[in-house]
């Protein structure tokens, strides 16, 4: 469909900048597979989808070639990670990084799917049920076969270009 002269689309610039504002989670999405067996990137577009049944969704990249492994293997993780873990956030985001030294952090989780071991706020374990295209991202959708959480580590958080945390008000 193409905007008419009135529904012009925003400047990409423009876009962006509004969406730096927007503080978001930090979460690394492993799939299985690739030429490691693991691949995973950093990812702030993840988010729930549904109550019942119990979804969850991301948007990817189209670049990280992650959503065709994902359909492939039929399975992702969401890692939402803690507030001390921007290292990590660092290193999946360096697209052709050697990740053998966040070898030991990763484990199967309850299926057959890698999760992270320590350093999350909660992981998600998916069965992807539909990939769809939106721009220059692919949206993963998957039912959330297990979830685990830590109340008690604050969550990292990426605004405006930067990684921090979030402190909640005293009641």
């Amino acid at each position: 469909m193409n905007p008419t002269s009135r529904e012009r689309l925003v400047e990409t610039t423009r876009f962006r900048a509004a969406f730096r504002q927007v503080p978001a989670p930090v979460a690394i999405v492993l799939v299985p597979g690739g030429p490691a067996g693991v691949t995973g990137i950093t990812c702030t577009s993840a988010t729930s989808l549904s109550g019942e049944p119990p979804m969850a969704m991301v948007a990817v990249d189209q670049k990280t070639g992650l959503a065709p492994l994902a359909e492939r293997a039929g399975r992702f993780s969401i890692n939402y990670l803690a507030a001390d873990r921007a290292t990590w956030a660092r290193a999946f985001a360096a697209r052709g990084r050697d990740l053998d030294d966040l070898a030991a952090a990763m484990v199967t989780g309850r299926t057959p799917v890698p999760t992270l071991a320590t350093g999350t706020t909660a992981v998600l374990e998916c069965r992807t049920t539909a990939v769809h295209q939106g721009g220059d991202h692919w949206i993963l959708c998957g039912e959330v076969l297990h979830a685990r959480s830590q109340t008690d580590a604050p969550p990292l958080l990426y605004l405006n270009g930067r990684y921090g945390t979030f402190q909640a008000d005293a009641l």
